[in-house]
């Protein structure tokens, strides 16, 4: 007589096997497509985001003008400007006309503006954020409900706010505008710059972390220069050979070794 096998064993182990390769798939494309955790149900987003070491201006339909910092995400409602509000999960510099009331939502601030210039930092994957005002005038608040503090603050030109969620902290601060206008001007220009002040710059530009490596403040190390639409990786192919270092960019973050 012949024996019967039993497959039973066998339709368990490939189901258990498509099962796992289905989730390591779901998950995979999870973090590929990620969206913003504020994002309502129901709505249609526009998606506008830019690469790492890429700055990005944006024309929204109402004129409101958008530069979009390194690896940041800006998502418009599909209605937009009738529903009048967007969400931001990194960094951007806003140019808003006057108008109607525009709603910028994070994971940590809310920011209603009738029409201003406005620097907003805040990456879902971090604590801290920011929002610096330019010109015009603009009421931030916790985008969250604060077991403490949920007071506003109205900031006008020259007043920011700075926040930080794991210690439920929001704080008004004032700074210099020119050290801002700059960078919303999309021209990053040093004056015999130190080195380690125009990495800095840097920074703040691309919205990018730098590590350096060696020694980095030789008084030669100084640098003169304007730029405006080079990428980080065409600034740092200008820079190597003058200042004499070598440069990796990882996922993360710049590693600069002189």
């Amino acid at each position: 007589m012949k024996r019967r096998r039993n497959w039973q064993p066998v339709a368990l182990a490939l189901i258990l096997v498509m099962l796992i390769s289905g989730g390591v798939f779901y998950y995979l494309a999870g973090r590929h497509q990620r969206s913003s955790a504020m994002l309502q149900p129901g709505i249609r987003y526009k998606l506008y985001q830019s690469r790492y070491g890429e700055r990005k201006a944006i024309r929204l339909p109402d004129s409101t003008l958008v530069i979009l910092n390194s690896r940041s995400r800006l998502y418009m409602p599909s209605d937009y400007p009738g529903r009048r509000e967007l969400v931001l999960d990194g960094e951007a510099f806003f140019s808003v006309p006057q108008g109607q009331p525009l709603t910028v939502w994070t994971d940590k601030l809310k920011t209603i503006t009738p029409g201003a210039t406005f620097r907003l930092h805040s990456l879902e994957s971090q604590q801290g954020a920011f929002c610096y005002v330019l010109s015009g005038s603009a009421h931030v608040r916790k985008s969250y409900h604060s077991p403490s503090d949920n007071q506003p603050e109205d900031l006008v030109a020259g007043q920011s706010v700075l926040a930080n969620k794991m210690i439920d902290l929001m704080e008004k601060e004032t700074f210099e505008l020119e050290e801002q206008k700059d960078c919303l001007n999309n021209r990053l220009v040093f004056h015999n710059t130190p080195l380690p002040a125009a990495l800095k710059k840097m920074e703040d530009w691309y919205g990018v972390e730098m590590e350096v490596k060696g020694n980095r403040s030789e008084p030669s190390r100084n640098i003169t220069g304007e730029y405006s639409k080079e990428t980080l990786r065409e600034m740092l192919e200008a820079l190597q050979d003058s200042m004499g270092f070598t440069y990796r960019i990882t996922r993360d973050k710049v590693v600069i070794k002189f």
